[in-house]
């Protein structure tokens, strides 16, 4: 894995149009999007999942939807580490940087289209989480990354 770095707006939108080929390959078109079984099942036997991985993470028992970040990034670190990506051009032979990771985590759960479908009225964290079955500093982050707040 690279070290973090800060993200280009060319390598965000390869990130996004990879989150939106993941669930175009898995049926996926609209939230919440099935992130567990896409770990558990992914499209053309992508990769193999070691659900081991998810067993040292730790996570806030009082959020409802505070494993789903963690099960989008390893959905991502998992693509990333696939034949698949690699022909792709979208990860080199340093696979993806934590920075990566997480924007790609993001972009998995709460898609750019989708989040721009939202309307004025839904584009606070609360309402994103809802919408999107996932936690509210994750709905926050991901509306200021995609400009939609004000």
């Amino acid at each position: 894995m690279k070290s973090p770095t800060a993200l280009t707006e060319r390598r965000r939108a390869e990130l996004e149009a990879v989150a939106c080929e993941l669930l175009e390959m898995h049926g996926v078109d609209r939230p919440p999007v099935p992130i567990e079984d896409i770990l558990r099942r992914p499209a053309a036997d992508l990769w193999r999942p070691d659900l081991v991985d998810l067993s040292v993470q730790s996570f806030d028992a009082n959020e409802r939807y505070a494993v789903r970040p963690t099960i989008a990034r390893l959905v991502a670190r998992y693509a990333a580490e696939t034949v698949w990506a690699r022909r792709r051009g979208w990860v080199g032979a340093g696979g993806l940087s934590t920075d990566e990771i997480h924007y790609l985590g993001r972009a998995l759960l709460m898609p750019k289209p989708w989040m721009a479908e939202l309307s004025a009225g839904e584009r606070t964290p609360s309402s994103v989480r809802v919408h999107f079955h996932v936690p509210v500093p994750d709905a926050a982050k991901r509306l200021i990354e995609l400009l939609l707040v004000e």
